[in-house]
């Protein structure tokens, strides 16, 4: 009787044990539907700290890959409330074999700039694609340009971008707004006339380069709606223990 009594609490410890949630269960999930997913807890392939690819999750098989060991960014443990990053230090950077092309779009990226004058790449251009960019302008502005798809020079200041933080934007054919940890920030008005390609992540053609970290990236093909753009934002914020 008391063997059975032993073995019965045994297995409700371990199921207790088991049911713990990893802080990526507990943060809930994006909304589905994402044209490339990259986070740095989850098939990240490195070499010793050196990252070699950067797996998409989202089932597109956009894998993000860097075969120079001198331009490969580094995988860094524990800096995002436990999470890992990846750190790019002003030569590293990953490319795009297959770009990401979306005419229209949702971008969320959790990062911080480490640049503390001059603009710091997030997404950008390589090889011969166009020259596209997302990237942190300064301390307090991100950028946001599509060269040859008439998406004009947009500068929105988002606030502090030298600690962690989630920039997103969503864009719906005529209109792109930009929020910071899930608050709007501003609204900008225009018409693009193809994709919005981004190849590199960053990286300016490998000549100018990101300073600072990056522990996810998510890119759809639509502007999401309140709904599925809240649920990601929260999804981030809760994963990351931002504001």
């Amino acid at each position: 009787m008391k063997l059975r009594r032993y073995a019965a609490g045994l297995v409700l410890l371990l199921a207790g044990i088991l049911a713990v949630p990893t802080p990526a269960q507990a943060a809930g999930a994006p909304a589905g539907g994402s044209l490339v997913w990259l986070r740095a807890d989850v098939g990240v392939t490195v070499n010793g700290t050196n990252v070699t690819s950067w797996n998409d999750q989202s089932g597109n098989g956009r894998n993000a890959i860097m075969t120079t060991p001198t331009r490969q960014p580094h995988l860094v443990q524990g800096q995002l409330n436990g999470n890992p990053v990846l750190r790019f230090d002003g030569a590293q950077s990953l490319y795009f074999p297959s770009p990401v092309n979306p005419y229209t779009f949702s971008v969320f990226v959790v990062g911080k700039n480490s640049k503390s004058s001059g603009f710091s790449m997030i997404l950008g251009p390589g090889g011969n694609y166009p020259n596209n960019q997302l990237r942190w302008e300064n301390s307090t502005q991100a950028l946001f340009v599509g060269t040859g798809n008439n998406m004009p020079v947009v500068t929105s200041t988002i606030g502090n971008t030298m600690v962690p933080h989630e920039l997103s934007a969503t864009y719906d054919g005529s209109t792109m707004r930009v929020y910071r940890d899930g608050a709007f920030v501003s609204s900008h008005s225009f018409t693009t006339n193809s994709g919005w390609t981004l190849a590199s992540i960053g990286a300016w053609y490998s000549s100018y380069f990101m300073v600072g970290d990056l522990a996810e990236v998510l890119v759809y093909p639509t502007a999401l709606g309140d709904g599925d753009r809240m649920a990601t934002d929260s999804y981030l914020r809760t994963k990351y223990a931002l504001p």
